[in-house]
């Protein structure tokens, strides 16, 4: 009997869904006995570590200590005097994006503030991340449904199918995902919607809409086997952005369609309470105009100066792809400068993790040396790094403050989204070698872009594809 039920639901499975198609192996895919470590091999490699007792010490030192404890360059340490020659006026207090990837849309916000805490003369403020987050969540899941139909003839193991179904509603986002939400839904202050537990600790809430998404990509493609229509299907999806609703509301809340508030200046004074809507209070109170930026990127190994677009990344399935400029890295840096020095807030992506002394809160280039502790050269560029996934963006700030010395950038502000247990109370340093070697994407303000890198937004993009370094 055992063995019968097991024939039956093979058989099941194979009217149920499409066979694969089968993988052809490419030369030297394969298993080879000639490719193998064979003794004589082995013997050659262990050859290349004598134990010198340089070696030795090192190797007792690793036994008993975090690698990153004993390669901490105590001279770049103390170097950093975190100085500044200017730091733009009233940033507003560090913000926390605690356990989430949602560093992004915190620096997006965070830019805004300057301005708001400066005209209206307030102690602090802080725009709601949970808020933007709801639409971000819902818009996300529509898109990665619509994807699904695009793709519903594609085989489940697609290198597309995969992608999607792999990242269906991811934290992580970019500068066009910022746009796209503030100028559609406007936005509240953070104590119109604070964040939840969930909006701030969002593993569990993403497992739970990955799964309705997977589920309802697999509806998906069960109905267009059964021949329905591109419009019968989104008429389907919809049943799916339901579940992802109700999911949003329980752990974020619902977001609110107007609002009444009132705020305390730095003086005491209390405003007269008004009733905005989100797009009115964006429009009115916050009043900044984020077309008035231009995106750039420096990313060597693709043309220069020139515009690249990076396809599927949005969170929107009508909104657009990330698209920018690639620029020389000096130009980001004269960009970034001219904006700090004219108490502009700057938006920017890095790859995070690396060169990175938490305590002293510094990233740069040296301040962990393992070459020295390993005898190795661990270097590679900023083109082989991101061709062979070595680096890539993975983490958004403000430059808030800049030490310009002979005219040039020696190190940046940062004010990151970390809290204020890392760091310094929340900010952090950023050497110009780190820059040059980890920064990747920019905003900046077009009065601050050179005009013939403003002549060159309006050139034809570049497509990078969608699993391109930028945008994983």
């Amino acid at each position: 009997m055992r063995h019968s039920k097991k024939v039956i639901c093979a058989v099941l499975l194979v009217a149920s869904f499409p066979l694969m198609a089968q993988y052809v192996e490419g030369p030297g895919e394969a298993p080879d006995p000639a490719a193998g470590l064979t003794p004589a091999a082995v013997a050659e490699i262990q050859k290349g570590t004598d134990m010198t007792p340089a070696l030795r010490a090192a190797q007792n030192a690793l036994s008993e200590n975090p690698i990153g404890k004993l390669v901490v360059d105590g001279k770049n340490k103390r170097d950093d005097d975190k100085l500044f020659t200017h730091v733009i006026k009233k940033p507003g207090a560090i913000t926390n994006q605690e356990h989430s990837g949602r560093c992004w849309l915190f620096a997006g916000l965070n830019i805004l503030r300057p301005a708001v805490i400066v005209k209206y003369k307030l102690k602090n403020f802080e725009l709601s991340q949970a808020y933007e987050q709801y639409w971000d969540k819902l818009e996300r899941a529509n898109r990665s449904l619509e994807l699904a139909i695009a793709l519903r003839n594609e085989a489940p193991d697609s290198r597309k199918n995969e992608l999607l179904l792999k990242h269906p509603i991811e934290d992580g986002g970019d500068w066009n995902y910022v746009l796209y939400l503030v100028d559609k839904y406007g936005v509240v202050p953070k104590s119109v919607m604070p964040d939840t537990y969930s909006a701030a600790h969002t593993n569990e809430m993403n497992e739970l809409l990955a799964t309705v998404i997977r589920k309802g990509i697999i509806s998906l493609r069960a109905k267009a086997k059964a021949g329905a229509t591109v419009e019968q299907l989104r008429a389907a999806k919809l049943d799916v952005l339901k579940q992802v609703d109700r999911i949003l509301v329980l752990c974020l809340g619902r977001p609110p369609h107007t609002f009444t508030w009132r705020y305390e200046d730095k003086d005491g004074k209390v405003s007269p309470a008004k009733t905005y809507t989100p797009q009115k209070f964006y429009k009115a109170f916050v009043g900044v105009d984020l077309h008035d930026y231009m995106h750039v990127v420096n990313y060597p190994g693709k043309p220069m100066n020139a515009v690249l677009r990076f396809a599927w990344n949005r969170d929107t399935a009508d909104g657009p792809d990330m698209q920018a400029v690639n620029v020389p890295v000096d130009v980001m840096k004269t960009m970034a400068m001219k904006s700090v020095l004219g108490d502009e807030a700057v938006w920017f992506c890095c790859n995070s993790g690396v060169q990175r002394d938490n305590e002293a809160g510094l990233w740069d280039q040296g301040i962990k040396d393992y070459g020295d502790l390993f005898g190795l050269d661990f270097h590679m560029d900023k083109a082989d790094q991101l061709a062979y996934f070595q680096g890539a963006p993975d983490h958004c700030m403000v430059f808030v403050g800049v030490d310009v010395r002979d005219g040039k950038p020696d190190k940046w502000k940062v004010e990151n989204s970390w809290g204020k247990k890392y760091g310094q109370e929340g900010y952090w340093t950023i050497t110009d070698s780190w820059f040059e070697a980890n920064v990747y994407e920019m905003l900046v303000n077009k009065k601050y872009v050179p005009e013939d890198v403003l002549k060159l937004a309006d050139g034809k993009p570049e497509v990078m594809p969608p699993w391109d370094p930028f945008s994983n």
